[in-house]
């Protein structure tokens, strides 16, 4: 189940099933443009955004057609809503807007009626005979709000005001109409706490729908023509989950989310390119949430806590317990134990103990895991009592955490991961520890400090491929102090080449006497050879499945 209400789910709860949108464009063209066509929203182009799978239909009825054949092969759709889509729905006059919702709603049984339109163009003759309509079929009247600040509602070129998108909203409620809203994120000089502000005066208006958008920037539009000048900051993949996650979590839980972000044709979209598919980014969005154990609602409502089923434990040789992931079919840690593999791979390999005698260390913990890593380090420090050691620890898992208080034998250990699952910070006399509860490769570009020590635990590599690719390397290189270490606990030799290659010297660490296996990088004055082994990830988005099928093909090509 996904962490949020998506518009399926909730027309599934309504209706039984889900009905697939046919969207139609009727040519009623917009108030906000000029009778050429010119003027305009800044951000919108000149078909109005209509959808590609009716764009070369010469009619409506052949755009119904068209629109249907495609649901049904691609869905296997059986059931529908008409979605009056492109410019404004109801700029026509009243008996014009009849004539064809008739007309449509003639053709084929829909079972909902969603019109997209306008804040200022919603006539009291409109609303009556909506109204009206309503009493036939579900009418779901969908506003273009874009944002609730004048000031960018100007910048756009919008030709309303926040206070008419509200006052709109009033007027549909008052006929007993849903409405739902469309946002735009990223719009310029907007802030995170303005798109928040929008989105809660959106929910205290009592809207019953939100259709995010991430800004895109289409060719030939005003917009584009502004960005090619003087281009301005757009928001990537990660950025905008980001804020897009911290904006589902204050939208009330019975509210569906029609959208999470923008589809624009390749061929018509300026920017931001995305390498990130658009269903990628919606699991990658679910993903993220289940691993933090948030939903969206939960910080305005009373939400029970988020489920924490222990998986299987596992008792090591060493005393530690691991967990077996059933995801992985693995251990989390080898079966000589995760202080073996800790104190004997991650500290004496980082030489943790003469660096901590000698001054203040920073360590930065990627696969943070259970913890045991850190909470070796932190104990090292603990008990020298000469300088402090600064660990930053990067996991997508939050919820690891919570599993790993009711098993890991030591108490400190516990009191560690507590802290960080609640509060995101440890603090020792001479030890902290930040827990940054995010993607890696957005993590690291978010740090601005470097590091004495890096511990970067990639569990299975093929399952986590996005942390042993050539350019996440690349980056850690820059984060590493001159005289600083790498520690990775694989010996996987596509590791060891993208270290080399990276600009690492590296060496094995591993244990003979063990299943403890390791890589010791240090930072390289030599030229790097090249290589056919190292895993790509280009942009830094794709999915671990994705790097692991490059890095096949690839191997192919010297076989």
């Amino acid at each position: 189940m996904l962490p949020y209400l998506s518009h399926k789910e909730a027309m599934k709860r309504h209706y039984g099933e889900a009905l697939f949108s046919i969207p139609v464009n009727l040519d009623f063209g917009c108030p906000n443009r000029e009778r050429d066509g010119s003027g305009g929203c800044t951000f919108c182009p000149e078909h109005g955004a209509r959808a590609a799978q009716i764009a070369d239909a010469q009619s409506v009825e052949e755009q119904i057609e068209k629109a249907i054949v495609f649901a049904k092969k691609r869905y296997n759709a059986t059931s529908f809503a008409l979605y009056i889509q492109a410019y404004t729905g109801t700029f026509a006059s009243i008996l014009k807007q009849k004539e064809a919702y008739e007309k449509l709603l003639n053709l084929y049984p829909f079972k909902a009626l969603h019109i997209g339109t306008r804040p200022d163009c919603l006539s009291e003759a409109t609303l009556s005979y909506l109204a009206k309509l309503n009493s036939r079929l579900d009418v779901v009247v969908e506003l273009g709000v874009q944002s609730l600040h004048d000031v960018s509602l100007e910048r756009i070129n919008r030709g309303h005001s926040a206070h008419a998108s509200l006052e709109a909203i009033r007027r549909l409620h008052v006929k007993g109409l849903k409405v739902y809203a469309h946002l735009i994120m990223g719009l310029p000089n907007e802030s995170f706490c303005m798109w928040e502000a929008s989105v809660k005066g959106l929910v205290e208006a009592g809207i019953d729908g939100i259709k995010f958008h991430n800004l895109h920037i289409i060719h030939g539009t005003a917009l584009a023509h502004e960005y090619e000048k003087d281009p301005f900051t757009l928001l990537s993949e990660y950025e905008y989950a980001e804020a897009l996650i911290e904006l589902l979590r204050v939208i009330p839980s019975h509210i569906p989310i029609l959208r999470l972000a923008t589809d624009t044709p390749n061929q018509e979209l300026l920017a931001p390119q995305w390498h990130m598919a658009k269903g990628q980014f919606g699991e990658y969005v679910a993903q993220s949430m289940r691993y933090r154990g948030i939903t969206q609602g939960d910080l305005i409502e009373e939400t029970p806590e988020p489920r924490s089923e222990i998986p299987q434990k596992i008792m090591l040789k060493d005393g530690s317990v691991t967990f077996w992931s059933p995801t992985y079919r693995d251990y989390y840690h080898p079966k000589a134990g995760a202080y073996a593999q800790a104190q004997t791979l991650f500290l004496e390999a980082s030489d943790l103990k003469n660096r901590l005698e000698k001054g203040d260390v920073t360590l930065l913990d990627i696969g943070f895991g259970m913890g045991y890593n850190s909470f070796c380090a932190l104990k090292l420090a603990q008990k020298l009592a000469q300088n402090r050691l600064h660990v930053k620890a990067i996991d997508q898992d939050r919820m690891l955490l919570k599993q790993s208080a009711h098993v890991v034998p030591e108490a400190l250990h516990v009191k560690m991961v507590e802290s960080l699952f609640t509060c995101k910070t440890y603090e020792e006399s001479f030890s902290t520890i930040t827990f940054l509860n995010t993607e890696a490769r957005y993590a690291i570009h978010q740090i601005n400090e470097s590091f004495d020590i890096i511990f970067l635990d990639p569990f299975l590599e093929s399952h986590n491929a996005s942390l042993i690719t050539l350019e996440f390397f690349q980056t850690l290189r820059t984060l590493l102090k001159p005289k600083g270490v790498l520690i990775a606990s694989t010996s996987f030799q596509a590791v060891h080449d993208a270290l080399s290659l990276a600009g690492f010297d590296v060496t094995c660490a591993n244990d003979a006497t063990s299943d403890i296996k390791g890589i010791v990088a240090t930072l390289s004055s030599s030229a790097s050879f090249t290589c056919k082994e190292s895993y790509l990830d280009p942009y830094g988005i794709y999915s671990d499945k994705q790097i692991e099928t490059l890095h096949q093909k690839s191997s192919l090509k010297f076989t």
